[in-house]
């Protein structure tokens, strides 16, 4: 017989602790591109928008970053089992988390990027 409900409560406390790890990491390189790209793209002009508005845009890319991660608990219903044998829970988990890390890393230099551009071309 299977433990269907330890096994969901499980997969989540797994993936929510890790959603913070997921969230730190994830403020260094848009905030550094940002910073980056937004001081070579100024060089020396006044601020174009409200730091207020730029604030709300990394609220937002945020809020895109953590429904991002909620692709987790799909792949974890896909794939996980409560076999403690399991492949999953061996080596999926951990895969899938450290590989989304790298990937979301790539989108949040991105966002970054993006970020200070729109504030230097749209003001």
């Amino acid at each position: 017989m299977h433990d269907y409900h330890g096994f969901r409560h499980a997969a989540i406390r797994y993936w929510e602790r890790r959603r913070i790890i997921y969230n730190v990491v994830l403020l260094p390189p848009s905030a550094l591109t940002y910073m980056l790209t937004a001081g070579i793209s100024r060089a020396g002009d006044d601020y174009g928008w409200h730091p207020y508005q730029v604030l709300l845009l990394f609220l937002f890319s945020a809020l895109g970053a953590n429904i991002c991660y909620s692709v987790a608990y799909a792949l974890e219903f896909l794939f996980g089992s409560d076999d403690p044998a399991s492949c999953w829970l061996r080596f999926g988990r951990s895969t899938a988390f450290a590989s989304g890390l790298v990937f979301a890393v790539l989108l949040a230099a991105i966002g970054g990027k993006s970020i200070a551009l729109m504030e230097f071309y749209f003001r």
